[in-house]
């Protein structure tokens, strides 16, 4: 009987083990570059982040080009890449809630600015870097953005220096474009401003001569954002190295800061005259301050110029007759005063492994291929007769292609690689910019921002590789105070800012931000 329950035992068992199917093991390769590439026998899943940025054409998480990423990127390694939309506008406090659990966090954490990406350290919502890893996983992204960026991810935590993200490649480009309607200058009989003097009258022209009709917006602006309010044009006198370490700052405005304090007045003073829109407040995103340009309504507007963008192209459907012209950079400093702009960082975005990431691995393994140069060239380029042509031997986006695999915004499908570089164009000769970024017939619009450029004296901030912990304790809530602030000190009465901004500025900095500029002040010490 013994005998008999011991074969029936094992017959069983065996059966039990034939109906479960062995696991699929992972298969290791390597890529013609020598990248090591895991195709994984259980599928897994890689969260990746994506910005959600206003104008976007089609869902930012699911489209044409994310779909391609998938079938070239994820099939072939059975990876399920998952795009996580984060908030451009809100995008640290839309990580910081996302970081919270499991199911939402995605396995990559990045930003542009080192303040906070200091933050997310302190906070560890981002893994330490294994470098042997580096060398095996990613030779095509070292090779793309080179040992000096690569190193900027370097951080002191624990008392040593260790990887603690993957920075990006930035080339000298810049397209942002602060324009004015030329043609109203020319119907109000005034040159081109070049002081903040001359343009508050320039501004008050406009607003008298009622060119945008009853609604009228002299100049466009939204509610300001930490990173938009840098104070560069009154920086004259606070240029300290050791000064700007500590109060210049793109995620915690340092409201105390002389330099800020004259940019509010000035604001103050283009609200009260009515120069601005009266609900500026309410436009967090700049949807609204867009709309009113496109619309005709407005004179100034700021944007990231494109040669596929929809701002020209509009206002030109909508307005004709419409001329525009850089605005000389002068216009926003007092006269006599020297004429700053902030320069940002040699590098583009950094990005972290998430503290939760499971597949460190993988998201190596993303990176890199994304920064294969067939790969950036596609996504950044597409197809050519469809979505660019070449133009004396330049790629220039094609502004009327509409079919289904169309860019989904105005810059392309730089957020699907911006985690390897800023922007795939490789020529930062006037030329170039000129064919890749400007609208055909608006090429001129960069050799004027190439003369404005010229004119500046330019301030990096200072790089802290020390994470500031009063910045991550204090951050969240002295953001939020900072933007009711903002639409405080802007709205009140002109013979009320002095008293109310000191009183409002105060509070922001007994809330926190003495004890940052404290702590900022002794890290910059140790660090120099």
């Amino acid at each position: 009987m013994k005998k008999l329950f011991a074969s029936m035992l094992a017959l069983i068992m065996a059966l039990s083990m034939m109906s479960i199917p062995a696991l699929a093991e992972d298969k290791v390769e390597y890529t013609a570059s020598g990248a090591k590439v895991i195709t994984y026998g259980e599928q897994i899943e890689l969260k990746v982040p994506i910005y959600q940025r206003n104008g976007i054409k089609d869902p930012i998480e699911d489209n044409w080009w994310t779909h391609w990423v998938q079938e070239n990127f994820g099939d072939k390694y059975n990876i399920k890449v998952t795009y996580v939309p984060i908030s451009r506008t809100d995008e640290v406090n839309d990580f910081t809630l996302k970081m919270g659990s499991d199911e939402t966090a995605p396995d990559m954490i990045f930003h542009y600015d080192n303040p906070q990406l200091l933050a997310y350290i302190d906070q560890e919502f981002v893994q330490q870097i294994d470098e042997d890893m580096v060398r095996e996983y990613m030779p095509d992204y070292l090779a793309y953005v080179g040992e000096d960026a690569y190193n900027a991810g370097k951080y002191n935590v624990g008392g040593k220096k260790v990887q603690m993200y993957f920075p990006a490649a930035r080339d000298n480009a810049d397209n942002w474009a602060t324009v004015i309607r030329a043609d109203w200058l020319e119907k109000v009989g005034k040159e081109m401003p070049k002081s903040v003097e001359e343009y508050l009258d320039v501004l008050r022209a406009f607003r008298d001569a009622n060119l945008g009709g009853d609604y009228t917006i002299p100049a466009t602006q939204q509610l300001p954002s930490t990173t938009g309010m840098r104070a560069d044009s009154y920086r004259t006198g606070h240029t300290d190295p050791r000064e700007i370490a500590i109060y210049s700052d793109l995620q915690v405005v340092s409201l105390d800061w002389e330099p800020i304090k004259r940019n509010y007045k000035t604001l103050n003073t283009m609200y009260n005259e009515g120069l601005i829109s009266k609900e500026f407040a309410l436009d967090t995103d700049g949807s609204q301050a867009k709309s009113d340009f496109v619309n005709g309504k407005a004179g100034v507007y700021g944007f990231y110029l494109s040669s596929n963008s929809d701002v020209i192209s509009t206002l030109m459907q909508n307005c004709p007759d419409a001329k525009l012209a850089i605005l000389d950079a002068r216009s926003g400093v007092p006269a006599g005063e020297t004429l700053y702009d902030y320069q940002a960082d040699p590098i583009g975005i950094s990005t972290g492994i998430s503290a939760r990431c499971k597949h460190p691995e993988a998201v190596m393994m993303y990176i890199n291929w994304m920064a294969q140069p067939e790969v950036l060239e596609f996504l950044e380029y597409g197809e050519e007769g469809k979505h660019h042509i070449v133009k004396d031997g330049l790629k220039v986006l094609n502004s009327d292609y509409d079919g289904p695999d169309r860019f989904v915004s105005t810059n392309a499908n730089i957020d699907l690689f911006v985690m390897v570089s800023q922007t795939r164009r490789d020529a930062t000769s006037l030329e170039a910019m000129s064919a890749t970024y400007c609208p055909i017939g608006f090429e001129y619009l960069m050799e004027q921002i190439f003369e404005n450029n010229a004119n500046k004296t330019y301030i990096h901030n200072y790089r802290f590789t020390t994470p500031i912990s009063s910045q991550a304790e204090y951050g969240e809530d002295l953001r939020a105070r900072f933007q009711a602030i903002s639409a405080q000190v802007i709205t009140c009465p002109a013979d009320q800012f002095d008293a109310l901004y000191d009183q409002l500025v105060a509070e922001y900095c007994a809330a926190g931000l003495d004890e940052i500029h404290e702590e900022k002040a002794r890290v910059y010490d140790a660090e120099n």
